[in-house]
């Protein structure tokens, strides 16, 4: 009968756990002289621990719930600075001055492939050279790159040694307009790293593009 009970035992580890009230009336074996560890204290440390590990990983979970929700508000934010507007060079007004304080981060432009005349004279709007948005971004809609020695020429023109993480996310400027890109930059080369969820950043790419339909003189007339 006990072979049996122990052969349970080892096929059903987490009896005791399932049943922790048996603890209290089984007989646990002492410390005898070999420093044999009684059953009792080895199961109450092993909960314990369990218990301390689950309210780690209950206090990482809340800390990462709560970076989320103050990463939204601050895209939620960006977004209402740049609705509503009629220029082009308003726009971009907003990007380059607003979003930086409120994505955390220290440049943050506009940029068209088309002639730098065609373009309003405002900071915060670059022309790009045909292909260039390709060449910058990919086969993909957003680029999101750290530890960098210093960010394209192209875009940050004499400010692109301080750029060491960037993002880079396609704009869209209907059919007839020029292959654009919003470009955010950090001179902290962890604050975008590759493999870094896009989505919300996504998001104020997509905000960007559908303002473009309202604006009085939209990209596709650059």
């Amino acid at each position: 009968m006990s072979e049996e009970v122990a052969e349970y035992l080892r096929c059903n580890p987490d009896f005791l756990r399932r049943h922790p009230d048996l603890l209290a009336v089984l007989e646990p074996p002492g410390r005898d002289e070999s420093g044999v560890v009684d059953l009792q204290r080895v199961m109450v440390e092993r909960e314990r621990r369990n218990n301390s590990e689950l309210r780690l990983a209950l206090r990482e979970l809340l800390e990462i719930g709560a970076s989320n929700q103050a990463g939204m508000a601050r895209v939620h934010k960006a977004a209402l600075a740049a609705a509503g507007l009629r220029r082009l060079a308003e726009l971009t007004a907003a990007v380059s001055d607003a979003w930086p304080d409120l994505l955390s981060c220290d440049r943050a432009l506009l940029a068209f492939e088309t002639r730098a005349e065609a373009l309003p004279a405002v900071p915060g709007l670059v022309a790009l050279a045909p292909g260039q948005v390709e060449l910058l971004i990919g086969p993909g809609t957003a680029r999101l790159e750290g530890g960098l020695e210093a960010g394209p020429s192209d875009l940050f023109g004499d400010r692109a040694a301080e750029v060491t993480s960037m993002a880079l996310l396609r704009l869209d400027a209907g059919p007839r307009g020029p292959a654009g890109l919003l470009a955010l930059s950090s001179r902290d080369p962890e604050h975008f790293e590759a493999g870094q969820g896009s989505e919300l950043l996504s998001f104020l790419a997509g905000m960007v593009s559908a303002q473009f339909l309202t604006l009085i003189d939209p990209p596709q007339a650059l």
